[in-house]
């Protein structure tokens, strides 16, 4: 793939995004409300695949004074991200050009107050996943919180395909109303960094993984069918 082609995969996956996945903003809304730290506090957050910087730009909305280390093994999508944010932050922002697969992700990371990660873990296999849960552990400060939203696997395969019609629903609506275009939706389907494989956990397999890694407090928050974001306390 040329740099050209790559820009635009990722020019594509930047706006389209979030219009293609059901509740999307709204699991973002319950991750923020989390950090209920006071505002003024030089809070230290990391976050795991940090994206396109709608989700950077609202944690400095509610924290203005946070570190912000985001993790992220694409380059041109950090730069984005720093570009997205106001001026008056930009020194505050850290890009770590890191692939969650290496645990060399860590280096240079302590004294953590808060651990993020959206849309992300999936990407990794279980037993990394795993991994990588108690190594965020190590990094946070006591009392320092865990907050991840990603797909799940249930149980109950009705479930599995009432989320699936849903997504289906979600997009066609967004076609309608003139926020997406067929063409948009083919290419995303074709999309080289979408198209990774992805490995799915159940909600308790990933409440179990914390417990493991000695996560005390730990609860789902907010739950749609196969989406959940999942938090915990050090």
């Amino acid at each position: 793939m040329t740099n050209t082609d790559r820009n635009e995969e990722i020019d594509l996956i930047d706006e389209v995004f979030a219009s293609v996945i059901p509740k999307f903003h709204e699991a973002h809304d319950i991750m923020v409300s989390l950090l209920d730290f006071p505002q003024a506090q030089k809070v230290r957050i990391a976050d795991l695949g940090s994206g396109f910087g709608a989700f950077s730009t609202r944690i400095f909305n509610v924290l203005p004074s946070a570190t912000l280390f985001a993790i992220d093994r694409n380059k041109d999508i950090l730069e984005r991200t720093r570009k997205r944010l106001p001026n008056e932050v930009t020194d505050q922002y850290i890009p770590f050009l890191r692939d969650l697969n290496d645990k060399a992700w860590m280096h240079e990371l302590d004294s953590l107050d808060a651990v993020l990660s959206s849309f992300t873990l999936d990407f990794l296999t279980l037993e990394r996943h795993e991994e990588l849960i108690h190594e965020a552990y190590h990094l946070l400060n006591p009392q320092g919180r865990w907050i991840s939203c990603e797909f799940f696997r249930t149980e109950d395969n009705r479930i599995n395909r009432v989320f699936h019609e849903i997504e289906i629903r979600y997009v066609q609506n967004e076609m309608k109303a003139g926020n997406v275009d067929k063409e948009q939706i083919d290419r995303m389907a074709k999309s080289n960094l979408l198209r990774q494989q992805h490995h799915v956990c159940t909600v308790g397999e990933k409440m179990e993984w914390m417990r493991k890694a000695g996560y005390q407090q730990i609860e789902i928050p907010w739950k749609f069918l196969n989406l959940a974001v999942i938090s915990g306390v050090k």
